[in-house]
């Protein structure tokens, strides 16, 4: 910063000393600042090859015809507009095309019990035998596979909902409306969800809906085997899934502890990877409700002791997760997490809010004095200059959630997201999709676009796109050792893939 500083006054002077330089030096000016700004970015300083140059050639030429789309017509604008109201535009998106094929690296915010397409658990899990479903006092549906299933506070009955598809009058009608209960996709946003409380009420009432169901050992292991499917299928090679864990049941009623649970994801996370070489796996980060009371704080420290002792390399940290504005703040809760074996790692959930200089932006100091390893959403940093360093001097990386930002009130028009200063700063961050199954995306990809088309500036290409897959690897939970064939891997990817857009096998 003194650099430009620096030459910014120099250009001055001399444009008062010499007139007939002066448009030299003010173009020279105007110049570095460009290129320092450009070095300075995520990716600026990467170098890229002959053949890179000429993808990114080829991908500005799509992306700037598409933003230069937007700019002339608001209503072609994706990279400005609302989530569900964008998705029919991205989904016709060559650059949408470009970063499906493109090796994207790992996901590092993943909710498991929001990750599956809302489409897949209707056309699949719902159609299992013994799924039932009753209707609380407020309205709001509840799943499950149980015999004798849990009231949930439930006003109604249980009921098959096998039975009420084959009485209703439009059975593909009674499955979208099925779908509706655990998606939050509307047409109108702006007027279905005109408060932040009224899209996190039903966004946290989905999973009150969906996870019993989820943990019915039959559909448990069907769903992560789709969610690795999901994740492999959009050329994410590796995943840290942020994991509330409950107790495992099957049909005949027999109920099992969560270290079962655990047990059926390595098992899951063994076999696909042995099916599909390319894919480098999962690890669990263990989330708790950051609303528990003290005692039930002690209990999930407790539990996380047990599942890392039992499975040390693959639960791998630990989260506080819910709505932050309305749960305890970190501060409150320093004295349990203290409890924690000195060797855990935090991924801590911090500053996924508007508010400014409240309990849930503070929320971001408190994870760095306990020296968390990631941040999740940090969309507050922006303004804690202080914090920001730290995170940049620490090498904190940021996990930024774009579309969940947006679907859940936090920014409308993607281009003012904070993320942008973050890239623009070089600060560590890395793209991950939070919760992709509650609002109609798949993968990591939506993401993406959102990263690159509104987060990034207008001229940024491969290099930031390269720089982005890179870091999801750089920042992950996995071993030295797991890196460096991770980074080996991602490559090899790379490298088929840059070879792919020359053979006009991707545009």
């Amino acid at each position: 910063m003194k650099h430009l500083l620096l030459l910014l006054l120099g250009t001055l002077l001399s444009s008062i000393a010499a007139q007939s330089e002066y448009a030299l030096s003010y173009e020279k000016a105007r110049q570095a600042v460009l290129n320092a700004e450009e070095q300075l970015m995520t990716g600026g300083r990467i170098s890229l090859s002959s053949d890179e140059a000429k993808v990114d050639d080829l991908f500005m030429q799509y992306k700037l015809g598409e933003l230069a789309q937007g700019f002339r017509n608001a209503e072609q604008n994706a990279a400005a507009m609302h989530f569900f109201k964008a998705k029919p535009l991205i989904d016709r998106s060559a650059i949408f095309r470009f970063l499906q094929q493109m090796p994207k690296g790992a996901v590092l915010h993943l909710h498991n019990t929001a990750s599956v397409s809302s489409k897949w658990v209707v056309q699949n899990m719902s159609y299992m035998p013994g799924m039932l479903r009753c209707t609380n006092a407020q309205g709001r549906s509840r799943l499950s596979f149980r015999k004798a299933p849990k009231e949930h506070g439930c006003s109604s009955q249980y009921v098959l909902v096998a039975d009420e598809r084959r009485n209703s009058i439009d059975p593909a009608l009674y499955d979208e409306n099925l779908e509706r209960l655990f998606n939050l996709y509307t047409p109108v946003p702006e007027l279905e969800y005109p408060t932040i409380t009224a899209v996190w009420d039903k966004f946290q009432g989905m999973f009150d809906t969906l996870s019993e169901a989820i943990y019915y050992l039959p559909a448990f292991r069907a769903y992560h085997w789709q969610l690795l499917e999901e994740l492999f299928n959009d050329n994410v090679m590796y995943a840290e899934l942020r994991v509330g864990l409950h107790e495992l049941y099957d049909a005949s009623g027999r109920t099992f502890p969560k270290e079962q649970s655990v047990r059926e994801l390595l098992q899951l996370n063994e076999k696909f990877v042995r099916l599909h070489p390319n894919f480098l796996g999962i690890k669990l980060i263990y989330a708790v409700w950051r609303g528990a009371d003290e005692q039930k704080m002690r209990q999930n420290v407790a539990q996380f002791k047990l599942l890392q002792n039992m499975f040390p390399n693959f639960v791998v940290g630990f989260d506080l997760v819910g709505q932050e504005d309305k749960g305890k703040p970190l501060y409150e809760q320093i004295s349990v997490l203290k409890e924690l074996p000195p060797n855990t790692r935090l991924f801590l959930h911090a500053g996924e809010t508007n508010w400014y200089s409240a309990s849930t932006d503070i929320n971001l100091l408190d994870a760095l004095l306990l020296n968390a390893t990631r941040i999740g959403h940090g969309f507050a940093l922006v303004k804690h200059p202080i914090l920001m360093n730290a995170v940049k001097t620490r090498q904190i990386a940021v996990e930024l959630n774009p579309i969940s930002n947006q679907v859940l009130h936090l920014v409308w028009d993607m281009r003012n997201h904070p993320g942008a200063q973050y890239m623009a700063l070089d600060i560590p961050v890395v793209i991950c999709n939070d919760d992709p199954g509650f609002w109609n995306a798949k993968g990591l990809s939506y993401d993406f676009y959102y990263a690159i088309m509104s987060l990034a500036p207008n001229n940024a290409g491969i290099r930031v796109l390269k720089s982005l897959a890179y870091n999801s690897l750089r920042y992950s939970a996995l071993t030295e050792a797991e890196k460096q064939k991770a980074y080996a891997l991602l490559e090899y990817s790379w490298g088929r893939f840059i070879d792919k857009v020359l053979q006009g096998k991707v545009f």
